[in-house]
């Protein structure tokens, strides 16, 4: 399927930006940036790796570039592209292409759980080179076709404050891609998995 077809579809399975700005009442806008990127005649999607930090609720893990809403910020677009050009080190507003939104997600985690998390979807060239800062310790692009095949994926039950939750978990290499941003991919695939198996 050809990149210009990809974007169309893909748009046409998401809310367009900027359509729900709220995350409701008392709770704190953030936003993540899920970036795909067509390399080698194949689709893929960049991941970071956080830096390990005491008292950091997601110290260490892999997740999407992104972070809190400051008030400098006009939207929450403008917050998943600064997030994202501050710890890639790169011009995200002149290199990312938004093609919509997700849903807000809340992490399960008990001290980030006033947060509302709000993904959106891009496409970014194959040609844009990172250089990423002291909060991430490594960032890596994982093909599409390797995040959707069965063997590389799982759902496993855990305790959070007392409920049994379906963690979804994603494997490449070395890394453990779960959490916040697991459920994330999977509601992201739930969308647009069509737009890539035609």
């Amino acid at each position: 399927m050809r990149a210009i077809n990809v974007r169309e579809e893909i748009r046409k399975t998401l809310n367009p930006p900027g359509t729900l700005f709220d995350p409701g009442e008392g709770l704190l806008a953030s936003a993540v940036l899920v970036m795909l990127c067509e390399r080698g005649g194949d689709y893929g999607i960049w991941f970071i790796k956080r830096t390990e930090y005491r008292d950091d609720a997601f110290s260490g893990h892999v997740a999407f570039p992104g972070g809190k809403k400051k008030q400098s910020d006009a939207t929450l677009v403008d917050t998943a592209l600064r997030e994202a050009g501050e710890e890639l080190g790169f011009d995200a507003a002149k290199e990312v292409e938004i093609l919509g939104e997700m849903d807000f997600v809340r992490p399960y985690t008990p001290s980030v759980s006033q947060y509302a998390v709000k993904p959106f979807v891009s496409m970014i060239g194959g040609g844009v080179e990172f250089t990423p800062n002291y909060e991430v310790s490594e960032f890596f692009w994982v093909s599409i076709s390797h995040l959707i095949n069965p063997k590389n994926r799982d759902v496993r039950e855990r305790k959070r404050d007392g409920k049994v939750i379906d963690d979804q978990v994603f494997a490449y290499r070395n890394h453990i891609i779960w959490g916040l941003t697991g459920r994330i991919l999977d509601e992201f695939f739930k969308r647009t998995l069509g737009c890539f198996t035609r």
